[in-house]
């Protein structure tokens, strides 16, 4: 069964205006862990804000996007300029960190708590592109099982979506 071919844009979305939130108020991310064929390494990329920091590729679940799956798979391309399908779900995780604070309503002044709930996926990848939308703001970066762990030491969300996947831990 061959994947069917999808225009993707050389143009990574910014902004929130078409993100979706829980009834709660929680943002809605979706994301990958992206194996390597032999299952022994991840793909991580370089955070946009420090360069020397790697997460998983992610981002937010947007209105026009019917499933968390077509979410994940355009965070993975615009975000790790990598091409492939879901292998299996990995499940639904909440932040445990501490809500962050933010300003929702700068117009009303009104301070509102701001958490996420994250929609992962394990990925088998077809292909591994070198110009993809954020490949000027972006490193990408293979890593082995105790590689990753070490540097996602701040971000127990990443490490359990990792935990969750099928990486060899050894």
């Amino acid at each position: 069964m061959s994947t069917p071919t999808v225009a993707r844009s050389m143009v990574a979305r910014e902004g929130r205006e078409m993100q979706r939130y829980t009834e709660s108020g929680a943002r809605l991310v979706a994301g990958v862990v992206a194996l390597s064929a032999d299952k022994t390494k991840v793909l991580l990329v370089s955070s946009i804000a420090r360069q020397d920091k790697f997460v998983l590729p992610k981002g937010g679940f947007e209105t026009d996007e019917p499933m968390p799956e077509d979410a994940a798979m355009r965070e993975a391309w615009e975000e790790g300029g990598i091409i492939g399908r879901i292998s299996k779900p990995l499940g639904v995780i909440d932040d445990p960190r501490p809500p962050k604070i933010f300003a929702a309503d700068i117009a009303g002044g009104e301070i509102v708590p701001f958490r996420a709930e994250y929609y992962f996926f394990e990925m088998e990848i077809e292909k591994e592109l070198d110009k993809w939308p954020e490949s000027e703001r972006r490193i990408r970066k293979w890593a082995t099982y105790k590689e990753a762990i070490s540097g996602l030491i701040n971000r127990p969300e990443l490490i359990e979506a990792l935990n969750r996947s099928s990486i060899i831990k050894s």
